[in-house]
Protein backbone atom coordinates (compact mmCIF):
# COMPACT_ATOMS: atom_id res chain seq x y z
CA UNK A 1 0.00 0.00 0.00
CA UNK A 2 1.07 3.61 -0.64
CA UNK A 3 2.14 6.04 2.09
CA UNK A 4 -0.18 8.78 3.35
CA UNK A 5 2.33 11.23 1.90
CA UNK A 6 1.29 10.39 -1.66
CA UNK A 7 -1.16 13.14 -2.68
CA UNK A 8 -4.15 11.37 -4.13
CA UNK A 9 -6.16 14.50 -4.86
CA UNK A 10 -3.92 17.52 -5.11
CA UNK A 11 -5.78 20.83 -4.82
CA UNK A 12 -4.34 24.34 -4.36
CA UNK A 13 -6.84 26.93 -3.18
CA UNK A 14 -4.58 29.96 -2.83
CA UNK A 15 -3.27 31.75 0.23
CA UNK A 16 -6.36 31.19 2.38
CA UNK A 17 -6.77 27.61 3.57
CA UNK A 18 -10.14 26.03 2.89
CA UNK A 19 -9.61 23.82 5.99
CA UNK A 20 -7.68 25.95 8.50
CA UNK A 21 -5.78 24.75 11.52
CA UNK A 22 -7.85 24.21 14.66
CA UNK A 23 -6.42 27.39 16.27
CA UNK A 24 -7.82 29.57 13.50
CA UNK A 25 -11.50 28.92 14.05
CA UNK A 26 -13.75 27.26 16.60
CA UNK A 27 -16.32 26.86 13.84
CA UNK A 28 -13.81 25.02 11.69
CA UNK A 29 -13.08 22.62 14.54
CA UNK A 30 -16.80 21.99 14.96
CA UNK A 31 -17.02 21.28 11.23
CA UNK A 32 -14.17 18.80 11.44
CA UNK A 33 -15.72 17.04 14.41
CA UNK A 34 -19.05 16.74 12.62
CA UNK A 35 -17.40 15.04 9.63
CA UNK A 36 -18.12 11.31 9.38
CA UNK A 37 -14.76 10.57 7.77
CA UNK A 38 -11.56 10.70 9.77
CA UNK A 39 -9.82 14.01 8.93
CA UNK A 40 -6.11 14.56 9.65
CA UNK A 41 -4.27 17.80 8.85
CA UNK A 42 -0.46 17.76 8.60
CA UNK A 43 2.14 20.38 7.78
CA UNK A 44 4.94 20.10 5.23
CA UNK A 45 7.03 18.09 7.70
CA UNK A 46 4.31 15.53 8.33
CA UNK A 47 3.42 16.90 11.77
CA UNK A 48 -0.24 16.48 12.64
CA UNK A 49 -2.07 19.77 13.31
CA UNK A 50 -5.70 18.55 13.36
CA UNK A 51 -7.23 15.23 14.38
CA UNK A 52 -11.03 15.17 14.40
CA UNK A 53 -13.34 13.02 16.50
CA UNK A 54 -13.92 10.48 13.73
CA UNK A 55 -10.13 10.02 13.58
CA UNK A 56 -10.08 9.50 17.35
CA UNK A 57 -12.72 6.78 17.05
CA UNK A 58 -10.98 5.17 14.08
CA UNK A 59 -7.43 5.07 15.50
CA UNK A 60 -8.09 4.94 19.25
CA UNK A 61 -5.92 8.01 19.95
CA UNK A 62 -7.12 11.24 21.45
CA UNK A 63 -6.33 14.41 19.54
CA UNK A 64 -3.99 15.46 22.34
CA UNK A 65 -1.94 12.30 21.79
CA UNK A 66 -1.44 12.96 18.09
CA UNK A 67 -1.11 16.74 17.63
CA UNK A 68 2.53 17.66 17.23
CA UNK A 69 3.52 14.10 16.32
CA UNK A 70 4.50 12.79 12.91
CA UNK A 71 1.71 11.18 10.99
CA UNK A 72 3.90 8.13 10.46
CA UNK A 73 2.79 6.93 13.90
CA UNK A 74 -0.47 5.91 12.22
CA UNK A 75 1.31 3.89 9.55
CA UNK A 76 2.55 0.33 9.32
CA UNK A 77 6.28 -0.40 9.31
CA UNK A 78 6.18 -0.69 5.53
CA UNK A 79 5.53 3.02 5.00
CA UNK A 80 6.67 4.59 8.26
CA UNK A 81 10.43 4.72 7.51
CA UNK A 82 9.92 6.13 4.02
CA UNK A 83 7.21 8.66 4.78
CA UNK A 84 9.43 11.68 5.42
CA UNK A 85 11.50 10.92 2.30
CA UNK A 86 8.36 10.72 0.18
CA UNK A 87 7.14 14.06 1.55
CA UNK A 88 10.49 15.76 1.04
CA UNK A 89 10.72 14.55 -2.54
CA UNK A 90 7.28 15.91 -3.32
CA UNK A 91 8.14 19.32 -1.80
CA UNK A 92 11.41 19.42 -3.71
CA UNK A 93 10.18 18.34 -7.13
CA UNK A 94 6.47 19.18 -7.03
CA UNK A 95 5.80 15.94 -8.87
CA UNK A 96 2.70 14.12 -7.61
CA UNK A 97 2.86 10.38 -8.24
CA UNK A 98 -0.79 9.70 -7.50
CA UNK A 99 -3.27 12.30 -8.69
CA UNK A 100 -7.06 12.34 -8.98
CA UNK A 101 -8.19 9.12 -7.30
CA UNK A 102 -8.46 7.71 -3.80
CA UNK A 103 -6.27 4.91 -2.60
CA UNK A 104 -6.63 1.94 -0.27
CA UNK A 105 -3.90 1.87 2.41
CA UNK A 106 -2.98 -0.03 5.54
CA UNK A 107 -3.16 1.89 8.84
CA UNK A 108 -2.32 1.09 12.46
CA UNK A 109 -4.44 1.78 15.54
CA UNK A 110 -3.19 2.67 18.99
CA UNK A 111 -3.61 -0.97 20.08
CA UNK A 112 -1.36 -2.10 17.23
CA UNK A 113 -4.08 -3.63 15.10
CA UNK A 114 -3.84 -3.03 11.36
CA UNK A 115 -6.84 -2.23 9.18
CA UNK A 116 -7.59 -1.14 5.65
CA UNK A 117 -8.64 2.44 4.97
CA UNK A 118 -9.58 4.43 1.91
CA UNK A 119 -7.44 7.58 1.79
CA UNK A 120 -7.63 10.74 -0.28
CA UNK A 121 -5.19 13.63 0.23
CA UNK A 122 -5.42 17.26 -0.81
CA UNK A 123 -2.92 20.08 -0.64
CA UNK A 124 -3.87 23.32 1.15
CA UNK A 125 -1.97 26.52 0.58
CA UNK A 126 1.37 26.89 -1.13
CA UNK A 127 4.13 28.23 1.10
CA UNK A 128 4.68 26.10 3.02
CA UNK A 129 1.84 23.78 2.03
CA UNK A 130 -0.27 21.72 4.36
CA UNK A 131 -2.04 18.49 3.52
CA UNK A 132 -5.41 17.19 4.57
CA UNK A 133 -6.22 13.51 4.55
CA UNK A 134 -9.71 11.93 4.57
CA UNK A 135 -9.90 8.31 5.68
CA UNK A 136 -12.72 5.77 5.67
CA UNK A 137 -12.48 2.43 7.45
CA UNK A 138 -12.66 -0.29 4.79
CA UNK A 139 -12.92 -3.19 7.24
CA UNK A 140 -16.69 -3.66 7.06
CA UNK A 141 -16.68 -3.14 3.31
CA UNK A 142 -13.93 -5.71 2.86
CA UNK A 143 -15.73 -8.13 5.14
CA UNK A 144 -18.93 -7.63 3.14
CA UNK A 145 -17.05 -8.10 -0.12
CA UNK A 146 -15.34 -11.19 1.24
CA UNK A 147 -18.70 -12.59 2.40
CA UNK A 148 -20.20 -11.78 -0.98
CA UNK A 149 -17.30 -13.49 -2.71
CA UNK A 150 -17.74 -16.54 -0.48
CA UNK A 151 -21.45 -16.63 -1.30
CA UNK A 152 -20.68 -16.22 -4.98
CA UNK A 153 -18.16 -19.02 -4.82
CA UNK A 154 -20.62 -21.20 -2.93
CA UNK A 155 -23.35 -20.42 -5.47
CA UNK A 156 -20.94 -21.27 -8.28
CA UNK A 157 -20.14 -24.58 -6.61
CA UNK A 158 -23.86 -25.27 -6.31
CA UNK A 159 -24.30 -24.42 -9.98
CA UNK A 160 -21.47 -26.68 -11.01
CA UNK A 161 -22.60 -29.51 -8.72
CA UNK A 162 -26.24 -29.30 -9.89
CA UNK A 163 -27.37 -32.21 -12.02
CA UNK A 164 -29.81 -29.98 -13.86
CA UNK A 165 -29.13 -27.52 -16.64
CA UNK A 166 -29.16 -23.88 -15.49
CA UNK A 167 -29.42 -21.24 -18.19
CA UNK A 168 -29.84 -17.47 -17.84
CA UNK A 169 -31.20 -15.47 -20.78
CA UNK A 170 -31.56 -11.71 -21.20
CA UNK A 171 -34.57 -9.99 -22.76
CA UNK A 172 -33.21 -10.75 -26.26
CA UNK A 173 -32.78 -14.45 -25.36
CA UNK A 174 -29.00 -14.17 -25.34
CA UNK A 175 -27.21 -16.49 -22.93
CA UNK A 176 -25.94 -14.70 -19.83
CA UNK A 177 -25.14 -17.78 -17.75
CA UNK A 178 -24.89 -21.53 -18.25
CA UNK A 179 -23.58 -24.08 -15.78
CA UNK A 180 -21.35 -27.08 -16.33
CA UNK A 181 -24.25 -29.52 -16.65
CA UNK A 182 -25.74 -27.38 -19.40
CA UNK A 183 -22.43 -27.41 -21.26
CA UNK A 184 -22.19 -31.19 -20.85
CA UNK A 185 -25.68 -31.82 -22.22
CA UNK A 186 -25.13 -29.48 -25.16
CA UNK A 187 -21.58 -30.64 -25.82
CA UNK A 188 -20.45 -27.02 -26.05
CA UNK A 189 -17.96 -24.78 -24.26
CA UNK A 190 -19.29 -22.05 -21.98
CA UNK A 191 -17.39 -19.44 -24.01
CA UNK A 192 -19.23 -20.55 -27.16
CA UNK A 193 -22.63 -20.13 -25.49
CA UNK A 194 -22.27 -16.87 -23.56
CA UNK A 195 -23.72 -14.02 -25.58
CA UNK A 196 -25.20 -16.35 -28.20
CA UNK A 197 -28.91 -16.32 -29.05
CA UNK A 198 -30.34 -19.38 -27.30
CA UNK A 199 -33.07 -20.24 -29.78
CA UNK A 200 -30.90 -19.84 -32.87
CA UNK A 201 -28.02 -21.76 -31.34
CA UNK A 202 -29.53 -24.81 -29.60
CA UNK A 203 -33.30 -24.98 -30.27
CA UNK A 204 -34.56 -27.02 -33.27
CA UNK A 205 -36.13 -24.78 -35.91
CA UNK A 206 -39.58 -26.35 -35.59
CA UNK A 207 -39.62 -25.64 -31.83
CA UNK A 208 -38.46 -22.01 -31.84
CA UNK A 209 -41.92 -20.46 -32.17
CA UNK A 210 -43.29 -22.65 -29.38
CA UNK A 211 -40.41 -21.72 -27.04
CA UNK A 212 -40.84 -18.03 -27.82
CA UNK A 213 -44.55 -18.29 -27.00
CA UNK A 214 -43.80 -19.99 -23.67
CA UNK A 215 -41.29 -17.31 -22.63
CA UNK A 216 -43.58 -14.48 -23.76
CA UNK A 217 -46.39 -15.97 -21.69
CA UNK A 218 -44.03 -16.10 -18.69
CA UNK A 219 -43.07 -12.43 -19.07
CA UNK A 220 -46.61 -11.16 -19.71
CA UNK A 221 -48.22 -13.05 -16.84
CA UNK A 222 -48.88 -10.93 -13.75
CA UNK A 223 -47.86 -11.78 -11.14
CA UNK A 224 -45.00 -13.80 -12.58
CA UNK A 225 -45.30 -17.50 -11.83
CA UNK A 226 -42.80 -20.27 -12.72
CA UNK A 227 -43.64 -21.87 -16.06
CA UNK A 228 -43.14 -25.57 -16.79
CA UNK A 229 -42.84 -27.02 -20.29
CA UNK A 230 -40.77 -29.39 -22.40
CA UNK A 231 -38.62 -28.25 -25.30
CA UNK A 232 -35.80 -30.16 -27.01
CA UNK A 233 -32.26 -28.87 -27.56
CA UNK A 234 -29.67 -29.69 -30.20
CA UNK A 235 -26.20 -30.79 -29.13
CA UNK A 236 -23.09 -29.74 -30.98
CA UNK A 237 -23.07 -33.21 -32.58
CA UNK A 238 -26.60 -32.65 -33.94
CA UNK A 239 -28.39 -35.02 -31.54
CA UNK A 240 -31.72 -33.99 -29.97
CA UNK A 241 -32.22 -34.12 -26.22
CA UNK A 242 -35.65 -33.67 -24.63
CA UNK A 243 -35.51 -31.21 -21.73
CA UNK A 244 -38.18 -30.51 -19.11
CA UNK A 245 -37.83 -26.81 -18.28
CA UNK A 246 -38.86 -24.70 -15.29
CA UNK A 247 -38.43 -20.99 -16.02
CA UNK A 248 -38.84 -17.90 -13.82
CA UNK A 249 -38.76 -14.23 -14.73
CA UNK A 250 -35.92 -12.00 -13.46
CA UNK A 251 -36.90 -8.44 -12.55
CA UNK A 252 -34.74 -5.33 -12.19
CA UNK A 253 -35.10 -2.82 -9.35
CA UNK A 254 -37.96 -1.08 -11.19
CA UNK A 255 -39.88 -4.36 -11.49
CA UNK A 256 -39.34 -4.69 -15.24
CA UNK A 257 -38.43 -8.12 -16.58
CA UNK A 258 -34.79 -8.15 -17.58
CA UNK A 259 -34.49 -11.82 -18.46
CA UNK A 260 -35.37 -15.37 -17.48
CA UNK A 261 -33.64 -18.12 -15.53
CA UNK A 262 -34.38 -21.69 -16.56
CA UNK A 263 -33.52 -25.01 -14.97
CA UNK A 264 -33.79 -28.06 -17.20
CA UNK A 265 -33.82 -31.79 -16.59
CA UNK A 266 -32.69 -34.07 -19.40
CA UNK A 267 -35.66 -36.44 -19.69
CA UNK A 268 -34.65 -37.98 -23.01
CA UNK A 269 -33.91 -41.41 -21.59
CA UNK A 270 -36.92 -41.45 -19.28
CA UNK A 271 -39.26 -40.37 -22.10
CA UNK A 272 -37.80 -43.07 -24.32
CA UNK A 273 -38.27 -45.64 -21.53
CA UNK A 274 -41.85 -44.45 -21.00
CA UNK A 275 -42.55 -44.85 -24.70
CA UNK A 276 -41.11 -48.34 -24.66
CA UNK A 277 -43.25 -49.20 -21.63
CA UNK A 278 -46.34 -47.85 -23.40
CA UNK A 279 -45.56 -49.86 -26.51
CA UNK A 280 -44.94 -52.99 -24.43
CA UNK A 281 -48.18 -52.43 -22.54
CA UNK A 282 -50.07 -52.00 -25.82
CA UNK A 283 -48.55 -55.21 -27.17
CA UNK A 284 -49.54 -57.10 -24.01
CA UNK A 285 -53.02 -55.58 -24.17
CA UNK A 286 -53.32 -56.64 -27.80
CA UNK A 287 -52.17 -60.15 -26.98
CA UNK A 288 -54.73 -60.25 -24.18
CA UNK A 289 -57.48 -59.28 -26.59
CA UNK A 290 -56.38 -62.00 -28.99
CA UNK A 291 -56.35 -64.51 -26.13
CA UNK A 292 -59.86 -63.45 -25.16
CA UNK A 293 -61.03 -63.80 -28.74
CA UNK A 294 -59.40 -67.24 -28.85
CA UNK A 295 -61.36 -68.26 -25.78
CA UNK A 296 -64.52 -66.94 -27.43
CA UNK A 297 -63.75 -68.46 -30.84
CA UNK A 298 -66.39 -71.19 -30.67
CA UNK A 299 -69.09 -68.73 -29.66
CA UNK A 300 -68.10 -66.25 -32.35
CA UNK A 301 -67.97 -68.95 -35.00
CA UNK A 302 -71.45 -70.07 -33.93
CA UNK A 303 -72.66 -66.49 -34.19
CA UNK A 304 -71.22 -66.26 -37.71
CA UNK A 305 -72.59 -69.68 -38.71
CA UNK A 306 -76.16 -68.52 -38.15
CA UNK A 307 -76.22 -65.84 -40.91
CA UNK A 308 -74.04 -68.00 -43.16
CA UNK A 309 -76.43 -70.94 -42.77
CA UNK A 310 -79.34 -68.61 -43.48
CA UNK A 311 -77.59 -67.33 -46.62
CA UNK A 312 -77.09 -70.90 -47.81
CA UNK A 313 -80.74 -71.78 -47.15
CA UNK A 314 -82.12 -68.71 -48.94
CA UNK A 315 -79.73 -69.20 -51.86
CA UNK A 316 -80.84 -72.79 -52.32
CA UNK A 317 -84.49 -71.76 -52.12
CA UNK A 318 -83.96 -69.08 -54.70
CA UNK A 319 -82.24 -71.52 -57.00
CA UNK A 320 -85.20 -73.93 -56.73
CA UNK A 321 -87.67 -71.12 -57.40
CA UNK A 322 -85.81 -70.02 -60.49
CA UNK A 323 -85.71 -73.61 -61.75
CA UNK A 324 -89.52 -73.79 -61.79
CA UNK A 325 -91.38 -73.46 -65.10
CA UNK A 326 -93.10 -70.36 -63.81
CA UNK A 327 -90.77 -68.85 -61.20
CA UNK A 328 -92.42 -66.98 -58.34
CA UNK A 329 -90.43 -63.77 -58.72
CA UNK A 330 -91.71 -62.09 -55.51
CA UNK A 331 -90.49 -65.08 -53.50
CA UNK A 332 -87.16 -65.01 -55.35
CA UNK A 333 -86.90 -61.30 -54.51
CA UNK A 334 -87.66 -62.06 -50.84
CA UNK A 335 -84.95 -64.74 -50.80
CA UNK A 336 -82.41 -62.31 -52.27
CA UNK A 337 -83.33 -59.66 -49.70
CA UNK A 338 -82.85 -62.17 -46.89
CA UNK A 339 -79.47 -63.16 -48.33
CA UNK A 340 -78.40 -59.51 -48.37
CA UNK A 341 -79.62 -58.95 -44.81
CA UNK A 342 -77.83 -62.03 -43.45
CA UNK A 343 -74.65 -61.09 -45.31
CA UNK A 344 -74.76 -57.63 -43.68
CA UNK A 345 -75.28 -59.29 -40.29
CA UNK A 346 -72.24 -61.52 -40.79
CA UNK A 347 -70.20 -58.59 -42.08
CA UNK A 348 -71.12 -56.49 -39.03
CA UNK A 349 -69.98 -59.27 -36.69
CA UNK A 350 -66.67 -59.52 -38.56
CA UNK A 351 -66.25 -55.72 -38.50
CA UNK A 352 -66.72 -55.55 -34.74
CA UNK A 353 -64.38 -58.48 -34.24
CA UNK A 354 -61.68 -56.91 -36.40
CA UNK A 355 -61.98 -53.55 -34.65
CA UNK A 356 -61.55 -55.26 -31.30
CA UNK A 357 -58.52 -57.38 -32.18
CA UNK A 358 -56.59 -55.12 -34.54
CA UNK A 359 -53.26 -53.78 -33.26
CA UNK A 360 -53.12 -50.03 -33.22
CA UNK A 361 -51.73 -47.15 -31.21
CA UNK A 362 -53.80 -45.80 -28.35
CA UNK A 363 -56.35 -43.33 -29.73
CA UNK A 364 -58.82 -41.43 -27.58
CA UNK A 365 -61.97 -40.02 -29.09
CA UNK A 366 -65.38 -38.79 -28.03
CA UNK A 367 -67.34 -42.00 -27.55
CA UNK A 368 -70.91 -43.01 -26.82
CA UNK A 369 -70.08 -45.54 -24.13
CA UNK A 370 -73.53 -47.13 -24.25
CA UNK A 371 -73.13 -47.76 -27.97
CA UNK A 372 -69.64 -49.20 -27.44
CA UNK A 373 -71.07 -51.68 -24.91
CA UNK A 374 -73.95 -52.65 -27.21
CA UNK A 375 -71.41 -53.43 -29.96
CA UNK A 376 -70.04 -56.24 -27.76
CA UNK A 377 -73.39 -58.02 -27.58
CA UNK A 378 -73.07 -60.00 -30.86
CA UNK A 379 -69.60 -61.21 -29.81
CA UNK A 380 -70.80 -62.47 -26.41
CA UNK A 381 -74.33 -63.62 -27.25
CA UNK A 382 -73.34 -67.15 -28.23
CA UNK A 383 -71.13 -67.66 -25.14
CA UNK A 384 -73.89 -66.36 -22.88
CA UNK A 385 -76.49 -68.58 -24.57
CA UNK A 386 -74.24 -71.63 -24.41
CA UNK A 387 -73.65 -71.03 -20.70
CA UNK A 388 -77.33 -70.30 -20.13
CA UNK A 389 -76.48 -66.85 -18.72
CA UNK A 390 -78.80 -63.90 -19.05
CA UNK A 391 -76.91 -60.69 -19.87
CA UNK A 392 -78.89 -57.58 -18.92
CA UNK A 393 -77.93 -54.11 -20.14
CA UNK A 394 -78.98 -51.24 -17.85
CA UNK A 395 -77.57 -48.29 -19.77
CA UNK A 396 -78.30 -44.75 -18.66
CA UNK A 397 -79.83 -42.98 -21.70
CA UNK A 398 -78.68 -39.59 -20.37
CA UNK A 399 -75.03 -40.71 -20.12
CA UNK A 400 -72.78 -38.03 -21.68
CA UNK A 401 -70.16 -38.84 -24.27
CA UNK A 402 -66.72 -39.57 -22.89
CA UNK A 403 -63.22 -38.93 -24.20
CA UNK A 404 -61.53 -42.32 -24.08
CA UNK A 405 -60.04 -45.17 -26.08
CA UNK A 406 -63.14 -46.99 -27.30
CA UNK A 407 -61.45 -50.32 -28.08
CA UNK A 408 -59.55 -50.45 -24.79
CA UNK A 409 -62.68 -49.66 -22.77
CA UNK A 410 -64.56 -52.36 -24.70
CA UNK A 411 -61.77 -54.75 -23.74
CA UNK A 412 -62.27 -53.86 -20.06
CA UNK A 413 -66.03 -54.48 -20.25
CA UNK A 414 -65.51 -57.70 -22.22
CA UNK A 415 -63.00 -59.01 -19.65
CA UNK A 416 -65.35 -58.21 -16.75
CA UNK A 417 -68.37 -59.65 -18.57
CA UNK A 418 -66.63 -62.95 -19.37
CA UNK A 419 -65.40 -63.19 -15.77
CA UNK A 420 -68.99 -62.71 -14.66
CA UNK A 421 -70.24 -65.43 -17.05
CA UNK A 422 -67.64 -67.83 -15.64
CA UNK A 423 -68.50 -66.83 -12.05
CA UNK A 424 -72.20 -67.84 -12.30
CA UNK A 425 -71.60 -71.33 -13.70
CA UNK A 426 -72.06 -72.88 -10.26
CA UNK A 427 -75.66 -71.65 -10.13
CA UNK A 428 -78.59 -73.74 -11.38
CA UNK A 429 -79.63 -73.16 -14.97
CA UNK A 430 -82.09 -70.29 -15.26
CA UNK A 431 -80.66 -68.36 -12.30
CA UNK A 432 -77.42 -67.20 -13.89
CA UNK A 433 -77.32 -63.47 -14.55
CA UNK A 434 -74.78 -60.74 -15.33
CA UNK A 435 -75.77 -57.08 -15.45
CA UNK A 436 -73.89 -54.24 -17.15
CA UNK A 437 -74.91 -50.85 -15.83
CA UNK A 438 -73.80 -47.32 -16.75
CA UNK A 439 -74.52 -44.21 -14.73
CA UNK A 440 -73.36 -40.73 -13.76
CA UNK A 441 -72.62 -40.18 -10.08
CA UNK A 442 -73.63 -37.17 -7.95
CA UNK A 443 -69.92 -36.35 -7.74
CA UNK A 444 -69.86 -35.87 -11.51
CA UNK A 445 -68.11 -39.13 -12.39
CA UNK A 446 -68.96 -41.79 -14.96
CA UNK A 447 -69.29 -45.41 -13.87
CA UNK A 448 -69.59 -48.81 -15.52
CA UNK A 449 -70.69 -51.63 -13.21
CA UNK A 450 -70.50 -55.32 -14.09
CA UNK A 451 -72.60 -57.23 -11.53
CA UNK A 452 -72.99 -61.00 -11.24
CA UNK A 453 -74.92 -63.20 -8.81
CA UNK A 454 -72.34 -65.97 -8.67
CA UNK A 455 -70.45 -67.42 -5.74
CA UNK A 456 -68.35 -64.26 -5.29
CA UNK A 457 -64.62 -63.90 -4.74
CA UNK A 458 -63.06 -65.85 -1.83
CA UNK A 459 -61.79 -63.61 0.95
CA UNK A 460 -58.23 -64.92 0.54
CA UNK A 461 -58.10 -63.81 -3.11
CA UNK A 462 -59.60 -60.34 -2.81
CA UNK A 463 -56.34 -58.54 -2.09
CA UNK A 464 -54.66 -60.30 -5.04
CA UNK A 465 -57.43 -59.91 -7.60
CA UNK A 466 -55.49 -57.54 -9.85
CA UNK A 467 -52.15 -59.34 -9.58
CA UNK A 468 -50.83 -60.38 -13.03
CA UNK A 469 -50.91 -64.11 -13.83
CA UNK A 470 -53.19 -64.88 -10.88
CA UNK A 471 -56.10 -66.97 -12.22
CA UNK A 472 -58.59 -69.56 -11.02
CA UNK A 473 -59.51 -70.60 -14.57
CA UNK A 474 -58.07 -73.78 -15.99
CA UNK A 475 -57.04 -72.12 -19.26
CA UNK A 476 -56.89 -68.47 -18.14
CA UNK A 477 -53.86 -66.20 -18.60
CA UNK A 478 -54.31 -64.27 -15.35
CA UNK A 479 -53.87 -60.99 -17.25
CA UNK A 480 -57.47 -59.90 -17.77
CA UNK A 481 -58.04 -57.98 -14.54
CA UNK A 482 -54.47 -56.65 -14.36
CA UNK A 483 -54.68 -55.28 -17.90
CA UNK A 484 -58.17 -53.92 -17.28
CA UNK A 485 -56.96 -51.99 -14.25
CA UNK A 486 -53.96 -50.59 -16.15
CA UNK A 487 -56.27 -49.41 -18.95
CA UNK A 488 -58.63 -47.72 -16.51
CA UNK A 489 -55.77 -46.07 -14.62
CA UNK A 490 -54.35 -44.81 -17.92
CA UNK A 491 -57.70 -43.01 -18.25
CA UNK A 492 -57.09 -41.57 -14.73
CA UNK A 493 -59.86 -43.77 -13.40
CA UNK A 494 -60.26 -46.62 -10.91
CA UNK A 495 -61.27 -50.27 -11.22
CA UNK A 496 -62.56 -51.62 -7.92
CA UNK A 497 -64.17 -54.76 -6.54
CA UNK A 498 -66.80 -55.15 -3.87
CA UNK A 499 -69.08 -58.05 -2.90
CA UNK A 500 -72.59 -58.08 -4.30
CA UNK A 501 -75.55 -58.52 -1.98
CA UNK A 502 -76.84 -61.10 -1.27
CA UNK A 503 -74.17 -62.89 -3.33
CA UNK A 504 -71.84 -62.38 -6.24
CA UNK A 505 -69.39 -59.66 -7.22
CA UNK A 506 -69.49 -56.05 -8.44
CA UNK A 507 -66.63 -54.65 -10.51
CA UNK A 508 -66.87 -50.87 -10.90
CA UNK A 509 -65.03 -48.71 -13.44
CA UNK A 510 -65.03 -45.05 -12.31
CA UNK A 511 -63.84 -42.38 -14.73
CA UNK A 512 -63.17 -38.75 -13.72
CA UNK A 513 -65.63 -36.00 -14.48
CA UNK A 514 -63.35 -34.24 -16.98
CA UNK A 515 -63.80 -37.29 -19.20
CA UNK A 516 -67.31 -36.00 -20.00
CA UNK A 517 -68.16 -33.65 -22.83
CA UNK A 518 -68.13 -33.79 -26.60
Amino acid sequence: MRSFAYPLVETTYGARSVIPAPSESVEAQALLDATVDAVILIDHRGIMQAFNRSAERLFGYSAAETLGSNVSMLMTERDRDQHDAYLARYLRTGVAHIIGVGREVQARRKDGSVFSAFLSVGRIGSDPPRFVGFLQDMTLRQQALAALERERERANRYLEAAQTMLVGLDSDLRVTMVNRKGCEVLGRQESALLGANWTETVVPADWRAALTNELEALVQQRPHQPRHFECPVLTRQGATRQIAWRCVAIEDVQGAVSGVLCSGDDVTDSRRAEQEVREARERITHVSRLATMGEMASGISHELNQPLAAITTYAQAGTRLLAMANPDLPEVREALQQIAAQALRAGEIIRRLRSLVRHRATAREWTDLNEAIRDLEPLTRADARASDVRVVLELDPALPRAHLDRIQMQQVVLNLLRNGIDAVQSLPSGQREVRIRTRSTPAGQLQILVIDNGAGVPEALRTQLFTPFLTTKQHGTGLGLAISRSIVEAHRGRLEFQPNEPQGAVFTVTLPGETFGG
